[in-house]
């Protein structure tokens, strides 16, 4: 089970957990998306590129992971190969990861502070992180425009 929590109230950190266990923290910018992911001892950049249509995930320079957006999915590859990222319906506000068909695992919010939680067993650990992430950056942005749109009426 994959657990993305803050750690704390009002800071930019998080801690990502599997089956209970840390295995990195991210530390996001305060402005845009991105930050730094501490990850089985390595160092990653998480970043977007794209004007939001696709991020990253480097280490050393080198590219680990990557989506892009396709329509109303994003295109997902990384360690173990090719996934899809998208929504059962428009309604359904959950995610869903997809390889060769078959439905891997579903991303839930983890309630008012952010979050996210996902059981995505077979999935390996870097690429089950790096989709996370996605995920929680895109809830943010939602958050975000939400926020926006209801203070401007």
């Amino acid at each position: 089970m994959l657990e993305i929590k803050p750690e704390s109230a009002f800071g930019r950190g998080y801690e990502v957990l599997v089956d209970g266990v840390t295995v990195a923290h991210w530390s996001s910018r305060l402005w845009g998306s991105g930050g730094q992911v501490e990850l089985a001892g390595e160092t990653f950049e998480f970043r977007s590129g794209g004007w939001g249509r696709s991020f990253e995930m480097l280490a050393g320079g080198t590219v680990r992971a990557e989506a892009h957006r396709s329509g109303v999915r994003w295109l997902v590859t990384g360690e173990g190969g090719a996934y899809e990222l998208g929504r059962p319906s428009f309604l359904h506000g959950k995610r869903q990861l997809v390889a060769d068909g078959r439905v891997l695992g579903e991303f839930r919010s983890r309630g008012f502070r952010g979050g996210v939680t996902a059981d995505l067993g077979e999935v390996p650990v870097p690429v089950q992180v790096f989709v996370g992430l996605v995920v929680l950056t895109l809830q943010r942005r939602q958050r975000t425009a939400v926020a926006a749109s209801s203070s401007s009426g």
